[in-house]
């Protein structure tokens, strides 16, 4: 689901810093003062295990594969901007030293993952909780991850449609490639994941836990 470096043009890439830098200040400002000291810990259990089954390749059929995100969780535990400066140091962390992503996409993945699926996935959650705890948090994790994968599919799209030079795959093939094993892979064992997580950590009734 990462955009590599080199698929997107500065068009892209400049105004995605833009839009991630200063909601990440505000986030990190917001979500991790001395305020949220006791929960840094579970925070930080969470944003590692998030990186650990990104790492983790699912084969997809087409030669390719695919991979759990684990944002959702910490957007239902704690918020999604806290979800999305969590997610953005997994994907620094992978573009530095697993060269998984890129630095001139980083806003762009981190926007796509940390962001958008995770705020997508919190509201449908929110709005659902009432009827049904249990099934809203699996809808939400599977909804996250369709956010994510189409905003990815979105953005790739868009930069055909602006030069093709930089990634030539037009968005009809782009598309259904993204969103195929997203919806009858990703999305199932994420919601999945996220219902067993979510169980464990309420059993263990950790300190800080909402």
């Amino acid at each position: 689901m990462h955009v590599p470096d080199g698929f997107l043009s500065p068009q892209i890439t400049v105004p995605a810093w833009a839009a991630s830098v200063p909601l990440l200040a505000w986030a990190a400002r917001r979500h991790f003062g001395a305020a949220a000291a006791d929960a840094l810990p579970v925070m930080g259990s969470l944003t590692a295990l998030a990186f650990v089954v990104q790492t983790i390749a699912i084969p997809v059929p087409g030669g390719t594969s695919t991979h759990l995100l684990g944002t959702t969780l910490l957007a239902l535990l704690y918020h999604p901007l806290a979800a999305f400066v969590c997610e953005s140091l997994v994907l620094l962390v992978q573009t530095l030293f697993f060269g998984a992503g890129g630095i001139t996409v980083l806003g762009v993945n981190a926007l796509a993952m940390g962001l958008l699926g995770p705020l997508s996935g919190w509201l449908v959650h929110r709005a659902l909780r009432r009827a049904s705890d249990r099934g809203a948090t699996a809808l939400a994790a599977w909804v996250a991850v369709q956010v994510s994968a189409l905003a990815v599919a979105g953005v790739l799209g868009l930069q055909h449609a602006l030069d093709a030079g930089y990634f030539p795959v037009p968005f009809a093939v782009t598309l259904p490639a993204m969103m195929l094993p997203s919806l009858a892979v990703t999305g199932p064992i994420e919601a999945a994941y996220t219902l067993l997580a979510l169980g464990l950590l309420r059993k263990a009734r950790l300190h800080a836990l909402p």
